[in-house]
């Protein structure tokens, strides 16, 4: 491990044109905040997926997310070989709105593997108009890595196996899904305070249903101060309402959202595999029951479940 010289640097990227103007408010967020913490920054653009090598860029039909998971942890490496004792990455849709509590300042002791993930539940609306929840679990939109994070690496030569040895058909494959099947035995925990929102949660906030919220802070359980907004889910119909819902964390560093939090303060979250399980297939078991309910009722019978 090389002796740290430099303090922290946070890392995005996006292409170099046609940027959409509610990526450039998130983009203009994380620099702000970053400036505000006295971190370096940098933002990449269609260069940084040079950095995955001519075999990685040519093999198979990648897309962009495929290319940057790759991407964002070799410039980590980079970046932490350089000196840097800490490097974050955020996605171009990462918002800051409340930078004043966002902070990544965990003591070297507490980060036992060296990095950390974002948190993310998922809210989604059935058509009838039912809410339901996934997780928690992971998600790299925002990432923490440290001079200590013995995985890095292991995860570059993963993602290079697999990119090898098998057929890339989803950025899944070597992105989040990866990580999250990697979590319970890796053990690497989340960043309480980092989340992942929804298009139905975006529109949630916009409208200011808190009852909508609360029932996404029942699972969340913790305070966020910064989110990714699901750019890859989001039609160019939906600005207005990303803005509006924007316009609302901002104006009140994401109270609206965190007053219904059952946890307080900023944590690094232990991976909780069982919880997740036990969550998960709640939830499973709620789709199925109204499921069943819709079955009984286009069929005209009632009974028990």
């Amino acid at each position: 491990m090389r002796a740290s010289t430099r303090p922290t640097i946070v890392i995005q990227t996006f292409r170099n044109h046609n940027i959409p103007p509610w990526i450039q408010r998130c983009l203009d967020s994380v620099r702000g905040w970053a400036q505000l913490r006295d971190y370096d920054y940098v933002l990449h653009g269609d260069e940084f997926y040079e950095l995955c090598g001519p075999e990685y860029l040519s093999r198979g039909k990648k897309g962009p997310q495929a290319i940057t998971d790759l991407a964002r942890l070799i410039a980590t490496r980079q970046r932490l070989d350089e000196g840097y004792s800490r490097v974050i990455w955020m996605d171009a849709d990462m918002f800051v709105f409340n930078p004043g509590k966002l902070t990544f300042d965990f003591p070297d002791e507490q980060i036992t593997t060296g990095y950390a993930l974002g948190r993310e539940v998922w809210l989604w609306r059935e058509p009838k108009g039912q809410f339901y929840t996934s997780g928690p679990m992971c998600h790299n939109a925002a990432m923490l890595f440290t001079q200590r994070a013995a995985d890095l690496d292991m995860l570059v030569s993963l993602i290079r196996h697999i990119d090898a040895n098998r057929n890339i058909f989803s950025s899944l494959q070597v992105g989040v899904q990866l990580l999250r099947g990697l979590q319970y035995s890796l053990m690497f925990p989340t960043l309480s305070h980092v989340a992942l929102f929804s298009p139905d949660l975006i529109h949630a906030i916009a409208k200011r249903d808190r009852k909508i919220l609360q029932f996404y802070c029942d699972a969340y359980r913790y305070p966020a101060f910064a989110a990714n907004l699901s750019l890859s889910r989001q039609s160019p119909a939906a600005e207005t309402t990303l803005h509006r819902a924007m316009d609302q964390l901002e104006s009140d560093g994401g109270e609206i959202l965190n007053e219904h939090a059952t946890e307080t303060g900023v944590q690094l979250v232990p991976c909780d595999y069982d919880r997740a399980v036990e969550i998960g297939v709640r939830r499973l078991n709620d789709v199925w029951r109204a499921g069943l309910r819709k079955l009984r009722s286009r069929l005209g019978t009632n009974g028990s479940e």
